[in-house]
């Protein structure tokens, strides 16, 4: 990382702020179990987020294997339907 931190303005960063993604050093980083923030406000404020989060319920996503399925079910609906209605049979040689 080639920025500057934004506490103190001297040293390097090696992390950016988890919550603001501002870039801060090593010495200058407020640390906790989550990683490394500007400063307590940050830390504070990612903490009451995530506690947040918890109270709230998991929504999963539907997923890449429901729109798969889904996909095929209606490429089998669209086949049958195709096939009732004769518009396959010069595909499949006039069956």
């Amino acid at each position: 990382m080639d920025k500057q931190c934004v506490v103190c303005h001297v040293r390097p960063a090696l992390f950016r702020c988890i919550q603001c993604h501002k870039p801060v050093c090593d010495e200058c980083a407020f640390k906790t179990e989550h990683g490394a923030f500007c400063g307590r406000n940050c830390a504070t404020a990612y903490r009451d987020f995530q506690k947040a989060q918890g109270d709230q319920p998991v929504k999963k996503s539907g997923g890449l294997v429901t729109t798969l399925i889904a996909f095929l079910v209606a490429v089998a609906v669209l086949g049958f339907v195709a096939h009732r209605l004769g518009l396959l049979s010069g595909l499949l040689g006039g069956r």
